[in-house]
């Protein structure tokens, strides 16, 4: 495909063009159509010319099982109203495809609960079973792995005891703690949910709460010591790998790092001390290295923290009630847009969807 004829500028005109199923087809052809279409041209018009919406979903809780849901339009995009949720619907996860999970919590009986899959362009939603177990729900993820038939899986990592081995030698005493999560996986196609084997982390090392991050269908989350767990969607597997940014067991406070998605990479947001506001991003290459950016992201205020990248030069910051968009590779900080929210955001899913319906359906047979 990068022997193609075609001007750059071209390709991406027809991509601007493009429906969201096709977008995505021909982001998986090669690298090199991947990296034209999330340029912020093809992505700014293509939300134009096609009816799209993009931006982010926000989850405020307001009362214990009570959550207050919102859309943060980005500069090109309209909104989408979200009111049709259930006031107890307790986002999970979002995928690039325009599908969202979500829970409910029965407020009389916090052991019963309900998993959805929705669209929430359509308001199309679908009741899911629920995984064994009443473990402590820690990070979701949705990989949408084909559309012709909808398959997709659902990735849900939770929180199990810390175990504590106990040797009593010659009067030594030895204890070890191990953070233990386990992973359960609904697959669309079977309609059902597996468990896989328990992920253990090392010594004290633990889930954080920095955003998940879903990069051409491996999962990213940022670990407590500054370490990254990848999860693969396809092959199920996991492992861990250091990021730069070392930790600093003596400090009690070490300076605040984000996951964010670069284009078609991962990218690590850093804030050094003293830095005036100015965000660092770290790149994860192809061959698994780190390499540092040339530009810079930077907020205007102490108070004002990155949450996200939106497309490829696009910052996302949070400060009070408001979501902000700047452009930040060109010219400094340009504020394109921002958003008043209801309340100070908890927490922030990217999202981005046409509207057309989806076969949210399960085989038959495999029905729960």
């Amino acid at each position: 495909m990068e022997d193609s004829k075609l001007p750059d500028e071209m390709i991406m005109e027809i991509m601007s063009w493009a429906q969201l199923k096709t977008l995505d087809t021909l982001r998986c052809t090669s690298r090199y159509f991947n990296t034209l279409a999330n340029e912020s041209l093809v992505l700014d018009s293509n939300t134009e010319r096609n009816n799209m919406v993009s931006g982010f979903l926000i989850q405020n809780p307001r009362r214990t099982y009570l959550y207050v849901n919102e859309f943060a339009p980005s500069p090109k995009s309209k909104s989408l109203d979200v009111s049709f949720l259930q006031d107890n619907a307790r986002i999970l996860a979002t995928s690039e495809q325009g599908m969202m999970v979500y829970m409910t919590i029965d407020p009389t009986n916090n052991r019963r609960y309900s998993y959805y899959v929705c669209k929430p362009a359509t308001k199309q939603i679908l009741a899911l079973p629920c995984p064994k177990g009443n473990h402590t729900v820690e990070k979701v993820a949705i990989v949408v792995m084909g559309s012709k038939p909808l398959h997709y899986k659902i990735i849900r990592f939770s929180q199990h005891n810390i175990y504590c081995s106990i040797c009593c030698s010659c009067l030594r005493r030895w204890r070890k703690f191990y953070s233990w999560y386990g992973c359960d996986i609904f697959d669309s196609l079977m309609g059902k949910w597996r468990s896989l084997e328990h992920i253990k982390l090392a010594d004290l090392v633990h889930f954080t709460n920095s955003q998940l991050i879903t990069v051409s269908g491996s999962i990213y989350m940022l670990l407590s010591n500054n370490d990254v767990l990848k999860f693969n969607a396809y092959t199920e597997k996991w492992k861990v790998f250091p990021s730069p940014i070392p930790y600093d067991e003596s400090k009690f406070l070490n300076p605040p790092i984000e996951l964010v998605k670069c284009g078609v990479r991962l990218g690590l947001a850093y804030k050094p001390i003293r830095a005036n506001g100015v965000w660092e991003i770290w790149v994860h290459t192809l061959d698994e290295r780190r390499e540092k950016q040339d530009v810079a992201v930077e907020t205007k205020s102490e108070f004002e923290s990155l949450k996200a990248l939106h497309g490829p030069d696009t910052s996302v910051t949070v400060k009070d009630r408001t979501l902000v968009f700047y452009k930040y590779k060109e010219h400094g900080n340009n504020m394109m847009s921002k958003v008043v929210l209801n309340d100070s955001p908890y927490r922030i899913f990217s999202f981005r969807s046409d509207f057309e319906p989806l076969d949210l359906v399960r085989p038959e047979g495999n029905q729960s």
